[in-house]
């Protein structure tokens, strides 16, 4: 986009050319030392589209931009090239968190994660809110009997919207790395090894395991579509590379570096960060299995608040084998019901911020993963609104938890695989047609989605909202 007119406007509002002393720009902000503070039109500033909020500290005049901060900012050189000195740098600068407490550093530390966690998915939300609307798209031809999904041209077109999903490890490693400072390129490769077909058969096998060394074995669980543990190694790769290149001449660092790091931090995601996250997931399998089983309306409540945080650390994965026997030797699958749910609640609640703002592009793509929600897919949702915007997120977990009480009140269960709306023939009783269980399906579906809808519209977000990538 061309911001050549927002730059004229940030000008003219902080108080015109003569105003400005210096400007330099951080992450997310526009920082400004004015001459006379009292010349800048803060109202004006924060009315226009491209200003999140408006800001003053550290003697500087900060106004948040948010991802697009480096390009008005290079429009605004465009417009002041005098301002382009060895005393305003145009590289980004690092804000530091002043000690304020271990409390401020564990929110800062929750902060810096979310905002690392959504800018390193935010260049691919659009593919996987297109790839969601396809794969929906083709689960309803099937439904409806217009497509079977045993012909050619579904497999080809339902393998391309399944690649961005099985690669993510790949895609995420690239762009993690770009966020935090680590090569892009031994992350992409981290994370092909994580899908690699070797470590695919092995997680297939009847004990997923293989041994290292005497009678020690690791474990091995399928990282396909996996989040967080390619994140770990994006982090940790910046400080592995720094060592390394410390402790290798300059002259083979371009040869030894990277393959060492992916080794190192390839043995560490098995052997460290592998097994915390299997013992978290059987343990919340376990756990969730349980608490349905004893009380349905609070199991539902809970499991429909808390399943989106488990997508965002990849521990929804080991919850699929127990509704795959579920559907295999039951027939029927409460968690997976449940799980639709919640596909409904981030629906509604990104259709609500859709309809609220006046920002066009967060608008095109609160329709788009709200689309896909509906279709099934919620990552384009998780990542690209309610992780940036908290209160969202919190008023997608109350929606949820109420639809789920409601599913779980109604005993709630699905015949298939598919979800969401479009997965509506997964609700009929294959024995009995339409009976309880599909009425039941539209009365929690709906709940869930309206009053995730609502709560978000009414209390969740409004345009001057700093996302937490922002707030970090």
């Amino acid at each position: 986009m061309d911001y050549s007119a927002d730059a004229k406007q940030i000008i003219k509002h902080v108080g015109g050319d003569e105003n400005i002393n210096t400007l330099i720009h951080c992450m997310t902000r526009l920082r400004f030392t004015l001459k006379d503070e009292s010349k800048a039109d803060t109202k004006a500033l924060e009315d226009m589209d491209v200003t999140i909020k408006v800001m003053k500290a550290q003697g500087q005049y900060q106004i948040v931009i948010g991802n697009k901060v480096t390009d008005v900012f290079n429009a605004i050189l465009d417009v002041l090239p005098r301002l382009n000195t060895e005393d305003a740098p145009k590289e980004a600068v690092v804000e530091k968190v002043a000690d304020e407490g271990f409390g401020a550093k564990i929110k800062h530390g929750y902060d810096e994660f979310i905002g690392i966690l959504t800018a390193s998915m935010m260049p691919i939300i659009g593919v996987l809110a297109g790839s969601g609307i396809t794969k929906g798209i083709l689960a309803g031809l099937v439904s409806a009997g217009v497509l079977s999904d045993k012909a050619g041209i579904y497999l080809l077109i339902n393998t391309m919207a399944d690649t961005i999903f099985y690669f993510l490890p790949v895609i995420l490693g690239f762009t993690a790395a770009k966020k935090l400072g680590s090569d892009p390129i031994a992350m992409a490769v981290i994370g092909a090894f994580l899908i690699h077909p070797n470590i695919i058969g092995i997680a297939g096998n009847k004990v997923p395991e293989i041994g290292l060394f005497g009678d020690f074995a690791v474990k091995i669980m399928n990282y396909s579509g996996s989040v967080f543990p390619i994140i770990i190694a994006a982090w940790l790769g910046k400080y592995v590379e720094k060592y390394l290149k410390k402790a290798i001449p300059e002259m083979i660092q371009g040869i030894f570096v990277p393959i060492i790091e992916i080794i190192v931090l390839s043995f560490v995601l098995l052997l460290a960060v592998a097994p915390i996250i299997t013992v978290l997931s059987k343990g919340l399998a376990d756990g969730i299995s349980g608490l349905l089983a004893f009380n349905g309306i609070i199991g539902g409540a809970i499991y429909g608040a808390f399943y989106p945080i488990l997508v965002v650390f990849g521990l929804h994965w080991p919850l699929i084998p127990i509704v795959i026997n579920d559907l295999a030797v039951n027939g029927q699958s409460i968690i997976c019901a449940l799980t639709s749910i919640t596909a409904m609640g981030i629906a509604g609640a990104v259709f609500a911020v859709a309809i609220k703002t006046k920002k066009k592009k967060f608008e095109a793509l609160g329709y788009s993963a709200g689309v896909s929600a509906l279709c099934g897919i919620s990552e384009p949702s998780l990542y690209g609104i309610l992780l940036k915007y908290k209160k969202v997120f919190y008023m997608t977990m109350i929606g949820n938890a109420i639809g789920g009480a409601v599913a779980g009140g109604m005993n709630l269960v699905i015949y298939g695989f598919t979800g969401s709306l479009i997965g509506f023939p997964s609700f009929i009783n294959p024995k009995g047609g339409i009976d309880a269980n599909f009425t039941a399906y539209i009365i929690s579906h709906l709940i869930a989605f309206g009053a995730a809808f609502v709560l978000t519209y009414l209390f969740g977000y409004n345009d001057k909202m700093q996302s937490s990538d922002q707030e970090a």
